[in-house]
């Protein structure tokens, strides 16, 4: 039987095999917490061995998005072939997978010597093949990926959204500090439909405060991270909520399905949970004044100061 290894994120399943019983699958640190020990429902799998040639010889497909020198998303027919590159390795991919259409099964190859194989050992999660096939699946009306810290407190989950600089790493740290909390991830986090609500989920895709957790918590309440002056909580209207969650998000920008469905996901999340922007210091008074514009356990929303229209963007 083929070695494998099953990676388990937000209920969702990628099950990397080798061909070859010989091969030893190592998981890294950051992903070791999330591989599942039995089988998972929902779940894609993808058979990976050493180079043959086959992909240097393959027909160019149609390129559906390309992000320059790391990896290419082509389209084969009624498939999709992943590639990824580095010029430390030469000009041809050290890793390539070809993938039906629904991301469910793949058979690749990578090279032997690379980031990815290497002395009898297969590192199948090395940055950015899984957070790609992630993103790929869950844009198939699983969910939304986010550019965000997330954090679960007394039984609810709260999520602060923010680009590159904007705090997210701060804000864990600073909820680290805090007795009872989990921090689900510094920097990334999916969010899934649940009941009549939302869920967030950690991710192994950390950021640079090295947190992330295998769990999760039903999302009470989002914030659109701006550091300021001063604490404070500003509503924001729907369509100033959905804009500046989409601006930190990670939808399939080669998929108008994807990207439709996306935009949808969240409109309907605004609708249904409040989304405001924290403007904030960099203390712990900025999670107090943020756990009290949460809505109360009876269902009402805290007090929050005027409200944004979304025409100045926050940093």
């Amino acid at each position: 039987m083929a070695a494998s290894l099953i990676l388990e994120v937000a209920r969702i399943g990628l099950r990397i095999a080798a061909p070859d019983p010989a091969i030893r699958l190592v998981a890294e640190p950051a992903h070791k917490p999330f591989l599942a020990h039995d089988a998972v429902g929902d779940c894609a799998s993808v058979l990976i061995g050493p180079a043959s040639g086959r992909t240097a010889r393959r027909a160019p497909g149609k390129t559906l998005f390309e992000t320059g020198s790391v990896w290419r998303l082509e389209e084969l027919g009624e498939n999709h072939l992943l590639t990824f590159r580095s010029p430390i390795f030469g000009k041809e991919p050290y890793l390539s997978v070809e993938f039906d259409r629904d991301y469910s099964r793949g058979q690749g190859e990578t090279l032997d010597g690379g980031p990815i194989l290497a002395a009898g050992e297969l590192h199948p999660f090395v940055y950015p093949f899984d957070e790609v096939v992630f993103l790929a699946r869950l844009s198939r009306g699983r969910g939304v990926l986010v550019h965000a810290c997330g954090v679960s407190f007394e039984g609810r989950g709260l999520l602060f959204l923010g680009t590159s600089g904007a705090g997210k790493s701060t804000m864990a740290r600073l909820w680290k500090e805090r007795q009872g909390v989990t921090i689900l991830s510094d920097d990334r986090i999916v969010i899934r439909a649940d009941g009549g609500g939302y869920r967030i989920f950690g991710t192994p895709w950390h950021g640079e405060a090295g947190w992330e957790a295998p769990a999760s918590a039903p999302l009470a309440g989002a914030f659109i991270l701006d550091q300021a002056p001063r604490n404070a909580v500003v509503d924001l209207s729907p369509s100033a909520a959905v804009a500046q969650m989409m601006v930190r998000a990670f939808p399939s920008m080669w998929d108008q399905e994807g990207l439709e469905f996306a935009v949808r996901f969240l409109a309907d999340l605004a609708d249904r949970v409040p989304v405001r922007l924290l403007k904030f210091l960099p203390e712990p008074t900025a999670i107090d004044r943020a756990l009290a514009a949460l809505p109360h356990r009876g269902g009402s929303v805290g007090p929050d100061e005027s409200a944004y229209d979304g025409t100045e963007e926050p940093r």
